[in-house]
């Protein structure tokens, strides 16, 4: 290249010269925008400042706190952490967060696991299901739908295996998606599946006028004067007749603490006595509903010799004995004499009774034996209990009995009927008060469960509580029916029945087959004063 080829070198000054000395003087869309936000978060950040010294509980939180928890309104670090999250869904949440906060509920509520095959990873906090901040008459133990069906919608995806052979192995084809309380998104009620108890009892003869149900019966009907005074004042109803046919109702049996006598004391399960005043009824027993028709003979010559109700069969032997040992002189003599000391193996002790007193009373004792075992398995499963003869029937002493001084005598199992019926979910009568009872206990009519069902009224495992049907009818939106009436209106939402911790309120108290009245825990409890 040439040397005049070569354009010529621009200088500093001449570069300088380029630039607009003024530019930072004319206005700028962005610098006006920036200064505007920064103004703005001036003044809220002021505002903020202000807010908080004027009135400090709003500042800090949404609103009151609820009622159970007023007393820590001014008390922040009993619920919350510095900088730790109460919820699960925010950035900062992490596992030491949430288990610190967590702590901070379970110092006060000790609370069950949910469910033992339940993804630890996937329960969410307290706080993230139970929202408080929300005023004085909030109950944040009401929580919303969307945290029972996260999981409850594909369950089986939400859940460990079970081990090879536990309890749990299999989850019911209706239970693996619950989306909502109606009769095609939720499951039937599975403790009505079948009746657990062992008693052998009929709604439809007892609810039928005169207790006998249809067709030739060898027992006469029962009409109230057969009645004791008690029992008639208590059965009878203001316009019946000494002559009329006892017609039984479900309060005849079914009571509540608020219709009991002021002063009376009932024996109840330690589940009905912490279950809500009037939710369930109390407990039947034989004393009270039952010994009115059905006493319990054990002579069959002597109807008004009875029994005591619920003994063991060592006790009912000596009962039966006694009393057949004090029809004879020779036998009145045997029970006030002592028997003879106990000699040497050679010398057996003998019975005082003579051989002939001896083998007529074991002779009505049999008797009586096969009699009371027929009575019981009126109502009762009778099961085999061998014992050894009663002492004043043996002829020899109890090292030398042979096979034959051992008798077949009975007892009867719990009959496992259930206090509570609904297991996974809590009912209470008082809000239904206003129903009949008809109306969810239809099968205890037996008029209208022959019409309708076709099923015997006298089968004995005929469940008489209805399922979800009864209860979808008031328990759903607001709307009419086809025919024009007014239907739902009532909450459905899952918290209205079912609890969380522990399964709900009565899983692990009552159970299929559970034991009935017999060898469980109780508590005298007297009703409310009315």
């Amino acid at each position: 290249m040439l040397p005049e080829d070569v354009p010529p070198r621009t200088t500093s000054r001449e570069l300088v010269a380029r630039i607009d000395r003024g530019y930072y003087s004319r206005p700028s869309p962005m610098r006006v925008w920036r200064g505007w936000l920064t103004a703005a978060g001036l003044l809220l950040a002021a505002g903020w400042c202000v807010w908080g010294l004027l009135d400090q509980p709003r500042h800090h939180a949404p609103g009151p706190l609820a009622a159970a928890h007023a007393r820590w309104e001014r008390d922040c670090q009993a619920c919350h952490i510095p900088f730790a999250p109460i919820k699960d869904d925010t950035v900062l949440t992490t596992n030491l967060t949430r288990s610190a906060v967590d702590a901070k509920c379970e110092a006060c509520h000790k609370a069950a696991a949910h469910h033992s095959l339940q993804l630890v990873a996937e329960v969410g906090s307290c706080g993230s299901c139970h929202v408080d901040h929300r005023g004085r008459g909030a109950d944040i133990s009401r929580v919303a739908d969307r945290t029972c069906t996260a999981c409850h919608a594909d369950i089986a995806s939400h859940r460990r295996q079970p081990p090879a052979g536990g309890a749990e192995t299999t989850l019911p084809a209706d239970a693996a998606s619950i989306t909502r309380f109606d009769n095609e998104h939720h499951p039937a009620f599975a403790s009505l599946a079948k009746d657990p108890g062992r008693l052998k009892f009929s709604h439809g003869r007892h609810m039928t006028a005169g207790l006998v149900f249809g067709g030739p019966s060898k027992a006469a009907p029962f009409t109230y004067e057969m009645l004791g005074t008690d029992d008639r004042s208590r059965l009878m109803p203001g316009d019946a007749r000494a002559g009329d046919l006892v017609q039984l109702s479900c309060n005849s049996c079914h009571e509540f603490a608020s219709s009991a006598a002021r002063d009376e004391t009932r024996l109840t399960t330690t589940v009905l006595a912490s279950s809500p005043a009037g939710a369930y009824p109390l407990p039947v027993t034989f004393e009270r509903h039952c010994v009115a028709c059905h006493a319990l003979p054990y002579d069959p010559a002597d109807p008004a010799k009875r029994l005591p109700h619920g003994l063991t069969p060592e006790a009912m032997q000596q009962r039966i004995v006694a009393s057949m040992l004090e029809e004879s002189a020779e036998g009145r003599t045997a029970i006030d004499a002592p028997l003879p000391p106990r000699g040497l193996p050679a010398n057996p002790r003998v019975s005082p009774l003579p051989e002939t007193i001896r083998t007529q009373v074991h002779e009505h004792v049999d008797k009586a034996r096969g009699f009371t075992r027929g009575v019981c398995g009126k109502c009762h499963e009778a099961i085999d209990a061998p014992l050894p003869v009663a002492s004043l029937l043996r002829g020899a002493d109890d090292s030398t009995l042979a096979s034959g001084d051992v008798e077949t005598w009975f007892r009867v199992p719990p009959v496992g009927v259930p206090d509570v019926w609904l297991r996974k979910a809590r009912f209470n009568h008082v809000p239904h008060r206003g129903v009949d009872c008809r109306g969810c206990h239809e099968g205890a009519y037996p008029v209208a469960l022959a019409g309708s069902t076709g099923a015997s009224p006298l089968d004995n495992q005929l469940v008489m509580i209805a399922g979800r049907e009864s209860c979808t009818g008031c328990h759903g939106p607001p709307g009419t029916d086809a025919a024009g009436k007014t239907v739902g209106g009532a909450p459905f939402d899952c918290v209205e029945c079912h609890g969380y911790h522990g399964l709900g309120p009565h899983g692990a108290a009552v159970t299929a087959g559970a034991p009935g009245h017999r060898g469980r825990e109780f508590f005298g409890v007297a009703p409310r004063s009315r």
